[in-house]
């Protein structure tokens, strides 16, 4: 943020504005065990321009999500989970770009990325996913599922049916 001030005060302002609101996100949500889709998706875009800012476009993030399962819920914060992950195990590079892609597939919301892991002195606790499998075992028999295949991380969560269904589009492409 100081680079940014110093460097340019229009992003900057932007940068400040975003992370206020996922501030604001973190402490509303934290004590609702679920959500609407459409509030998550909300929330990632802040996240996700914070990241840009910070990998100066080499994080590259695509999402395309169908009207209907705006109103599907899913638990707080587990987007961000998935997406923090994603950029504490994967170089982030000019090079090497980090691509996530966050899409559906049946029931089910993907959040995918490929597959370029930095080289760790300690192995992952995998305390972020366990977090979202324990947390996904209160509201349904569906399973997380964690797969790695031909070159990609894939984490597929589960999505809650509302009886309310939205009728709003979100698609979120962003490639610098």
């Amino acid at each position: 943020l100081m680079n940014l001030v110093m460097e340019d005060q229009l992003i900057a302002v932007s940068f400040l504005k975003k992370l206020s609101r996922v501030y604001r996100y973190v402490l509303e949500s934290r004590d609702e065990p679920l959500i609407p889709l459409s509030r998550e998706l909300d929330f990632i875009h802040s996240y996700v321009f914070l990241q840009q800012e910070r990998f100066r476009g080499n994080l590259q993030v695509d999402i395309t999500i169908s009207d209907e399962f705006l109103e599907h819920k899913i638990i707080p914060l587990s987007l961000q989970i998935l997406f923090e992950n994603a950029i504490k195990h994967n170089i982030i590079s000019k090079k090497s770009p980090l691509h996530i892609q966050v899409f559906l597939e049946k029931d089910r919301l993907v959040v995918q990325n490929n597959l370029q892991r930095k080289e760790q002195v300690m192995d992952s606790t995998k305390v972020g996913l366990e977090n979202i499998r324990t947390r996904y075992q209160y509201f349904t028999d569906l399973k997380v599922e964690v797969l790695e295949l031909d070159g990609f991380f894939r984490v597929k969560i589960p999505l809650i049916p509302n009886v309310l269904g939205a009728k709003r589009r979100v698609v979120f492409r962003n490639k610098k």
